[in-house]
């Protein structure tokens, strides 16, 4: 692998720098971020729930048809919803990231109970557990005008961050000589 990135550093950085780039736009323009990402998320859940449909009525004598053909009626209505309100659908995906949020700040908690006796560093985890958990809050008490810049941001944060680390990673991979 070493090999590999020191070869191709230069598609790595380029790749990188774009992730940056979009990081950036999106964090500019968290409106606009979160619309794409919404409506990208309801085409995604309109496809599945048709290709869903189309697979459950090709094996209509399997176990289980009538919740296949639910599911994907399901998902095709949501897909269709979305894209008909996508501002809607944002509010629905930014309450989605809260509890996205909220289950991570509770297993932040319960990783850091089950490492405390090993590591001192368990009061890291509960850092982030308590970082999490006021995420969750903040987007919750701030609905539905978190919904405009929420999903945005957080896209561009971690478009970002995955950016810059790529970009990092290549430039450090150029100079670097792998081992044999």
């Amino acid at each position: 692998m070493q090999r590999f990135l020191h070869d191709h550093w230069k598609f790595y950085a380029f790749q990188g720098g774009l992730l940056c780039v979009v990081g950036i736009l999106a964090l500019v323009v968290p409106l606009a971020a979160t619309l794409a990402s919404t409506i990208f998320f309801g085409w995604l859940m309109l496809l599945g729930g048709a290709v869903g449909l189309l697979s459950a009525i090709r094996a209509r004598n399997a176990p289980g048809f009538w919740s296949h053909i639910l599911l994907a009626v399901l998902s095709v209505l949501l897909g269709g919803v979305i894209l008909w309100n996508p501002m809607a659908g944002a509010v629905t995906l930014t309450w989605v990231l809260a509890l996205y949020f909220l289950l991570v700040g509770i297993a932040s908690f319960s990783i850091a109970g089950a490492v405390r006796d090993s590591t001192s560093r368990h009061v890291l985890l509960i850092a982030s557990g308590v970082l999490n958990v006021a995420l969750a809050l903040m987007i919750v008490l701030g609905l539905p005008g978190t919904a405009v810049w929420a999903i945005g941001v957080f896209l561009g944060i971690s478009f970002l961050s995955s950016g810059v680390g790529l970009l990092m990673s290549a430039l450090d991979a150029r100079k670097t000589l792998p081992s044999v």
